[in-house]
């Protein structure tokens, strides 16, 4: 990383050295293959979870929701971190930068979502939601409330590709247009 200053006297900046050849497709394999396995493992979760929820029979039930938690508990949060890192990486060593460009700021945004929500908040409901069903006492309106919460991650996953395909929006305006400055000359007498 080099740090550079800005040449009309601005704030110093870092710089990444870019990603070329061999580095950048392992980084580049790693970031898909993270990612793609993220959603496998949320979308196994989804359809245990809706098992579940489309089945009479309690053994059937706790089962599904115990193999879920289990999925999610042993997979979410590696997938979710090694998929924000390569993310990372990539968008420091690539030309898209990591906020240059509206698509890879959103992007990045789903990601860190996804990291606390994935991490945090569907962790705990599958858990509470499995220990609800080993008890006999779960409601449909929490099995929906979770199936509400894996379809939007779900979705949030898909819509991350298709930013990564489609590259729409531009560039971020960083710069601002410099507002002119006059002197104030003094005359002497």
């Amino acid at each position: 990383m080099n740090l550079t200053a800005n040449r009309n006297g601005g704030p110093v900046t870092a710089r990444i050295k870019p990603l070329h050849g061999v580095p950048r497709k392992v980084w580049q394999v790693i970031h898909i293959v993270s990612a793609v396995g993220w959603l496998g493992i949320e979308l196994c979760v989804l359809g245990l979870t809706v098992i579940a929820f489309g089945t009479d029979d309690a053994g059937t039930v706790r089962l599904a929701h115990d193999a879920a938690t289990l999925l999610a508990e042993t997979f979410f949060l590696p997938a979710t971190v090694l998929m924000v890192l390569s993310g990372v990486v990539m968008g420091l060593g690539t030309k898209w930068g990591l906020v240059k460009y509206y698509w890879v700021a959103v992007k990045l945004a789903i990601g860190l979502a996804l990291l606390v929500a994935g991490t945090l908040s569907l962790e705990a409901s599958l858990r509470g939601v499995s220990d609800r069903a080993a008890e006999s006492v779960l409601t449909d309106g929490e099995v929906i409330s979770v199936i509400g919460m894996l379809s939007v991650i779900a979705l949030l996953t898909l819509v991350s590709a298709v930013l990564s395909v489609f590259k729409p929006w531009g560039r971020i305006p960083w710069r601002r247009t410099a507002v002119p400055t006059t002197r104030i000359q003094t005359q002497e007498s």
